[in-house]
């Protein structure tokens, strides 16, 4: 079943820009707008994580520059 696209449209005046799926955006987008030369700046609403958290985050890197305790 195909999802819904959202209308993306230029903040100044209004033309469409381009559609998309919920969650299609993963990173920051900047687009000029073809009719009035205005550039739309788009970001994803909440950021997925690439990677998972480490369960060890709070030990140290192994260099030698941290004191030790």
């Amino acid at each position: 079943m195909n999802k819904p696209l959202t209308d993306v449209r230029c903040c100044d005046c209004g033309r469409l820009l381009f559609k998309m799926e919920d969650g299609a955006l993963r990173g920051a987008l900047s687009i000029k707008c073809p009719r009035c030369r205005a550039y739309n700046s788009l970001r994803p609403a909440s950021p997925v994580p690439d990677r998972p958290e480490r369960a060890g985050k709070d030990l140290l890197c192994g260099c030698s520059s941290h004191p030790t305790t």
